[in-house]
């Protein structure tokens, strides 16, 4: 039997999901800028990182507001962002903390809201695609750093961040897979 009237939304947990959101974005500035200062003062990169996560935020909550897929949203950051650190630190002299800190943190961000997204969601299986391809882009940096060594110099944040990518992909898999698998299993079949 279906239901007369539609599903509203979670109001405060969507609230909850949007406070553990802001607290990770504080999180990772505070890190992002204690290891910059601890590491080297030379260039302040950590203000370009504190930059992308106030314009992930802005790009969040116009979503939100004007009601657009906020997974294909999340996708696309992760992919312009990682692209634009790399042009950002290649312009101002290739030093390597887009590959080493960055993208590491860009991957943290997108996976964890992916997460949140999913868990928080009514329908969860219209994020399962981006959320798999999120999954898949997030460990070619640990495939960089197992099979081209010399191109990621710390290794710790690309450990951590592709840890995370397979902890919230997994965790998503038990809480929604029956929902995440019967929408790949349409996707792709049709």
């Amino acid at each position: 039997m279906t239901s007369l009237y539609p599903k509203i939304r979670n109001v405060k947990k969507d609230n909850i999901a949007i406070k553990i959101m802001i607290i990770l974005s504080i999180l990772v500035a505070v890190t992002c800028l204690i290891t910059n200062i601890c590491t080297s003062r030379k260039y302040m990169w950590s203000f370009i990182v504190i930059i992308g996560i106030i314009y992930t935020w802005v790009t969040v909550m116009y979503s939100i507001h004007r009601n657009v897929n906020i997974a294909s949203s999340v996708m696309v950051q992760l992919i312009a962002i990682s692209i634009l650190m790399i042009c950002i630190d290649n312009i101002i002299g290739y030093d390597g903390w887009s590959i080493n800190l960055a993208i590491p943190i860009i991957v943290m961000v997108a996976n964890t809201t992916m997460f949140i997204l999913t868990i928080s969601s009514f329908h969860k299986y219209k994020y399962a695609i981006y959320q798999l391809i999120i999954f898949v882009l997030s460990v070619i940096p640990l495939g960089i750093l197992l099979f081209y060594d010399k191109i990621i110099t710390m290794p710790i944040f690309t450990i951590i961040s592709s840890s995370i990518a397979v902890f919230t992909f997994v965790f998503s898999l038990i809480l929604c897979g029956k929902d995440i698998i019967e929408e790949l299993d349409r996707r792709l079949h049709t």
